[in-house]
C-alpha cells in the first residue's frame, strides 16, 4: 500500500513560493523580468513504527542504499525525519502515530519513475528491519 502526501510549488525567481501564489495588484517585477523554471512537488511517506507486523526501528545509516539511488539515478537529496510521537511536523497533514517521514522535492516529469524506483527500496527496507513481537511461551 502506497501512502504519499504531494504538495505543490512553483519556483519564481529562485524563490520557493506555495502554488498557486497570489499575484499582488502592482507587479513587484515587470513581466518581461520574470523567469520560471521547472514546476516541482515535494512527496512524502509517513511509515509507521508499530505496525500489524511488528515493531520498525531504522538506524540512519539503514536509509543509505536509498539516499545513494536519489543522488546517484535522479540528482535528487532526500529527507528522512523520526517521529517519535504522533504529530504534524514539519507543515505536513497530523499523522495519528509515531513515525518516520520520507521526504523529497523534485521535478513533476520525474514523480512516476522516481516512486517506482524508490518504493521497493523502501518496502525491502521496512520488511528487513521490523521485528515481530515476542510470543510468550505455551500460545
Amino acid at each position: 500500500m502506497r501512502t504519499l502526501t504531494v504538495s505543490t510549488t512553483s519556483i519564481l525567481s529562485e524563490r520557493r513560493m506555495p502554488y498557486p501564489r497570489t499575484i499582488p495588484r502592482e507587479p513587484l517585477l515587470r513581466p518581461s523580468s520574470i523567469t520560471l523554471t521547472c514546476m516541482t512537488d515535494t512527496i512524502s511517506r509517513a511509515i509507521p513504527k508499530v505496525s500489524e507486523n511488528g515493531v520498525l526501528e531504522l538506524p540512519r545509516s539503514a536509509w543509505a542504499e536509498i539516499e545513494q539511488v536519489a543522488d546517484e539515478e535522479f540528482g535528487l537529496a532526500v529527507s528522512v525525519h523520526d517521529h517519535k510521537t504522533p504529530g504534524a511536523f514539519h507543515g505536513r497533514p497530523f499523522v495519528p502515530f509515531a513515525h518516520y517521514l520520507f521526504e523529497v522535492t523534485l521535478e513533476e516529469e520525474v514523480i512516476e519513475s522516481f516512486i517506482e524506483r524508490i518504493d521497493p527500496l523502501i518496502e525491502a527496507l521496512i520488511e528487513s528491519h521490523t521485528q515481530q513481537p515476542a510470543v510468550p511461551a505455551g500460545m
